[in-house]
């Protein structure tokens, strides 16, 4: 019994020093992170900076660089259909539901196409046991294959039997 409860309480501190490690290590892992974040974070204000400095250059005429030219275009382009999108989500916003809008139209002489009736057909593709109803193809709708010669449906892109492409 003694050695049972020496056994229980080597795997709970191996279990505990584990889970203490683990804990640092995710802890550690945090900090790393976040000290790449507040990198990551400096970089992009450098680069908002730059591409500040860019801009006004090029609204200024003073930009020769023809690719820093190109890119302050875009830029300005994007900023243009942005506005563009914020005016038309606002405009979505403010609008106001319309009753009669949608109220149901008065009903216009309407008549149903003609049904054509359909003769029943007495080809039978392979194992459709005759079935003609419960939207099982009829032989009509069915086609042979090119490769093997089985009944395929008509619009099929491949052949149930042989597998090859049809068409």
């Amino acid at each position: 019994m003694a050695d049972f409860v020496e056994s229980a309480k080597h795997l709970v501190s191996a279990a505990v020093s584990r889970t203490t490690w683990e804990a640092q290590k995710q802890l550690r892992i945090r900090n790393k992170q976040g000290e790449i974040d507040q990198l990551l974070k400096q970089r992009q204000l450098l680069l908002e900076e730059l591409a500040t400095a860019a801009m006004t250059l090029y609204q200024q005429g003073a930009l020769s660089q023809p690719q820093l030219a190109r890119v302050c275009a875009g830029i300005l382009e994007l900023d243009a259909d942005l506005r563009n999108r914020e005016q038309q989500l606002q405009e979505i916003k403010n609008e106001t539901y319309q009753p009669e809008q949608f109220a149901p139209q008065p009903p216009r002489d309407y008549t149903p196409p003609p049904v054509a009736p359909t003769a029943p057909t007495t080809q039978q593709a392979p194992g459709t046991g005759g079935a003609s109803t419960g939207g099982t193809p009829r032989a009509a709708d069915k086609v042979p294959c090119p490769h093997c010669g089985q009944l395929v449906r008509v619009r099929a892109l491949y052949c149930s039997n042989c597998g090859k492409k049809i068409g």
